[in-house]
């Protein structure tokens, strides 16, 4: 018997996922430039190389060098370590005292995030 076939639902992108917003205060704090936040918003929507060349009407070789440069900066080695970085400073934005981004966590406003209480008190090792 064959399977139902569900709804046609619209593919979320990856770096859809964050604001406009949230990726200009990601790229201040990690002074990214413009170019390169839409390199990794690349990497966030699963793009190859040669996808991100396209989107960006580049040259692969370009996407390749700026990827690589990506890297470095970041002080990453994979895409994935680049995916968390990125998000690893989401969080810090979310969670530092100026406001920059609104808080994710509901429970923030009245002090009881487990995610600030971890920031404020890192293990011991």
């Amino acid at each position: 018997m064959p399977r139902p076939r569900l709804p046609q639902q619209r593919k979320l992108l990856g770096a859809a996922i964050l604001s406009v917003h949230a990726w200009s205060e990601i790229a201040k704090a990690l002074r990214i430039t413009k170019r390169e936040i839409q390199i990794i918003q690349g990497v966030f929507d699963n793009l190859t190389q040669q996808g991100i060349a396209s989107r960006l009407k580049m040259n692969e070789h370009t996407a390749h060098t700026h990827l690589n440069r990506l890297f470095i900066k970041l002080t990453v080695t994979t895409r994935t370590e680049l995916v968390l970085r990125v998000m690893e400073q989401m969080i810090a934005l979310t969670l530092a005292e100026t406001g920059v981004l609104p808080p994710i966590c509901p429970r923030h406003q009245r002090g009881a995030c487990p995610l600030r209480s971890a920031s404020a008190h890192p293990p011991k090792a």
